[in-house]
């Protein structure tokens, strides 16, 4: 069974490219969606994470108040690799399960949607790695649009993330997001034809 990783900045669009993937028959793991599960009330991450950042973090019903939690751990490299090393331990452990329980379903191919594929040694576990790429402006845009933040705090969480270069470079394939959706998809259709 082939193993694809997907990456991309906050704001690339790499959300849209994994649907692309799922519409196309791929059953997708979505990191992000895991980790949104994790960190619900009695989740498993959120007893780890009220530890390690302080009850500050805490929504009153319980679970984790990311924008709390972003804003202690994008604001310091040591905290967002504490917060990456307590949660990508409990993400790996889900995403290995999640691809054995495909591969004995018969499934062909499986992609593992990752923001930090690179970052937390993701696409060590993959055949193939995909990224996703815009352009600053666009990232900055599509980010206050979607999270309601400021235009700063959109480029501050870019400034934390890999740069698109260093994408480019550990990447199998690259997919230019630069707002043109049925571009997207060809570029997806074309990876997928090229490995079928």
């Amino acid at each position: 069974m082939l193993v694809i990783g997907l990456a991309g900045g906050s704001g690339s669009g790499k959300g849209t490219a994994s649907k692309q993937f799922k519409a196309s028959g791929i059953p997708v793991f979505n990191c992000d969606a895991c980790y949104h599960r994790m960190i619900s009330r009695n989740g498993p991450l959120t007893r780890d994470l009220a530890e390690e950042f302080g009850d500050g973090v805490l929504k009153a019903n319980g679970g984790i108040d990311r924008r709390a939690l972003f804003a202690r751990a994008f604001g310091d490299e040591k905290q967002r690799e504490k917060l990456n090393a307590i949660s990508h331990r409990r993400i790996l452990l889900r995403m290995h399960e999640w691809i054995r329980e495909r591969e004995q379903a018969g499934a062909k191919a499986v992609l593992i949607d990752a923001p930090l594929l690179f970052e937390a040694g993701l696409d060590r576990e993959c055949d193939r790695t995909v990224v996703v790429i815009a352009p600053p402006g666009v990232r900055i845009q599509r980010i206050v649009r979607r999270d309601k933040i400021s235009r700063e705090e959109a480029e501050r969480r870019i400034a934390a993330q890999i740069p698109d270069e260093e994408l480019r470079r550990r990447a199998d394939c690259v997919l230019q997001n630069d707002g043109d959706l049925e571009q997207l998809k060809k570029q997806v259709e074309d990876f997928l034809n090229k490995i079928n």
